[in-house]
């Protein structure tokens, strides 16, 4: 039964970062708005008509979206059945389904506040941002949670050393990139660039608007954060040279280098749709691979600390 509960967990998360792919479709296509300033219903009704390819794509990010809800009230319903009080997979069930109620009311507020389409605030770019990190830490819970569930020990921050603050760091960092990334798609998506000259000489101009002079900072980031992973990656390998930790450094750096790559060629194709959703799709594959990185190195051992027990017993 926890086995079938692990598989269960990761195909959870599978389908939340295809959800969150098509979220991305609905912002990149204009069709945020393709359910009027109506939310939960659209356009006034419960099943609109569709006589815009815009309301089919909206309407059926929501029909995704409420569907990846019941399978998270499904994930903690199941680990409290099957899961003694107190153990980590309830609580990173319980954790998700938080966030996830956080994501709905995220998405809800876009539209009744119409911070869709073409609306270019401040309003709009600030909740870009806060969207796309509830998202990561929404993608960050169902990993550990099937990560609890297949065994995986209680994460200690004590007695750590150096591993505790280098990968609290390291997850800042990836948040941070994660808001900048979607500051600047929306940027790429309300202000496209003819070519990619024009594109650096509107980066550089300061009377162009604010999305697009922040488009700089989005790479800037990324190459410093991708250098620090991959250097911590290197140092918690061999401080803490177990199975995990070692595969999650080589992981994390074979996606993260791929990563950069898609990130310039989208930059040099000038951000298409496509190239965006494989972008995000990288990102959240890249964190995934740092919170198990994560979870491996502070599960472990510290040196001259006495073992802890797997998973957390107390309420």
């Amino acid at each position: 039964m926890q086995r079938r509960y692990t598989q269960f967990a990761w195909g959870v998360l599978a389908y939340n970062i295809l959800v969150i792919l098509w979220g991305a479709y609905v912002r990149a296509s204009g069709s945020g708005a393709g359910c009027g300033q109506h939310w939960p219903l659209c356009n006034g009704q419960i099943i609109p008509r569709a006589e815009q390819v815009q309301t089919l794509v909206e309407f059926s990010h929501r029909i995704t979206s409420g569907i990846a809800a019941l399978l998270t009230v499904a994930l903690l319903v199941w680990a409290r059945r099957i899961f003694p009080p107190g153990h980590l997979a309830r609580r990173g069930a319980t954790l998700t389904l938080i966030f996830i109620v956080i994501e709905s009311l995220l998405g809800a507020g876009l539209v009744l506040f119409q911070l869709v389409n073409n609306n270019t605030s401040v309003a709009r770019a600030v909740a870009s941002g806060i969207h796309l990190v509830n998202t990561l830490l929404l993608v960050g819970t169902i990993t550990l949670t099937a990560w609890w569930a297949g065994g995986g020990q209680n994460i200690r921050l004590r007695g750590q050393g150096a591993a505790s603050w280098m990968l609290a760091i390291g997850v800042l960092a990836v948040l941070a990139l994660g808001a900048t990334g979607a500051i600047t798609a929306l940027g790429d998506t309300l202000f496209p660039s003819a070519s990619l000259s024009a594109g650096i000489a509107q980066d550089l101009d300061p009377t162009a608007h604010f999305l697009v002079r922040l488009r700089f900072w989005h790479p800037a980031l990324a190459i410093v954060s991708g250098i620090y992973l991959l250097v911590i990656g290197q140092i918690l390998s061999r401080q803490r040279p177990n199975d995990g930790t070692r595969l999650g450094a080589t992981l994390l750096l074979l996606l993260f280098l791929a990563q950069l790559g898609i990130g310039a060629i989208n930059l040099a194709m000038l951000a298409p749709i496509p190239l965006q959703i494989i972008h995000l799709l990288m990102a959240d594959v890249v964190w995934v691979a740092l919170v198990l990185l994560s979870a491996a190195t502070l599960s472990a051992d510290a040196p001259g600390t006495d073992p802890q027990p797997a998973f957390a017993t107390a309420d």
